[in-house]
């Protein structure tokens, strides 16, 4: 019962800041993920969120084991391209509408395999907390 709470109020905060994400974009990344990314990865970001989303056709994967998946190496560049291409709607055969709050005209740097790069903020910031949250 309280799971079903947590995820009733998760859903109605972010239909709420939907509106103002585009307005602040200063967001962390945790917060970010909580606003645009939980509402299917789960709270724990593990996959277990979805349950009523229209439109999803299998179950979002766990977020936490990108590094385990990839050899014990958090694939940054990989991610990288994917969060990009959420934020300007550019991925192709991805069940996922554009994310409005991860644009930004305000870059940051990030480092990645091949180099640093730069990256619209919310981007990197986003990036940052999902390497954050690995698990082994």
């Amino acid at each position: 019962m309280i799971r079903i709470s947590l995820f009733a109020c998760l859903v109605l905060g972010s239909v709420a800041a939907c509106g103002s994400l585009s307005k602040n974009r200063d967001l962390d990344g945790a917060d970010l993920y909580l606003s645009n990314c939980a509402i299917c990865h789960g709270l724990d970001a593990r996959g277990g969120g979805g349950a009523g989303v229209a439109g999803l056709s299998k179950t979002p994967p766990d977020l936490t084991s990108l590094t385990a998946r990839n050899g014990g190496e958090f694939p940054a560049d990989d991610v990288l391209e994917a969060l990009e291409g959420y934020a300007t709607g550019g991925l192709r055969g991805r069940q996922m509408t554009p994310f409005d709050a991860l644009q930004s005209d305000r870059r940051k740097r990030v480092r990645l395999a091949s180099g640093r790069v730069r990256t619209a903020r919310p981007v990197g910031d986003l990036l940052k907390y999902l390497e954050a949250i690995q698990t082994p």
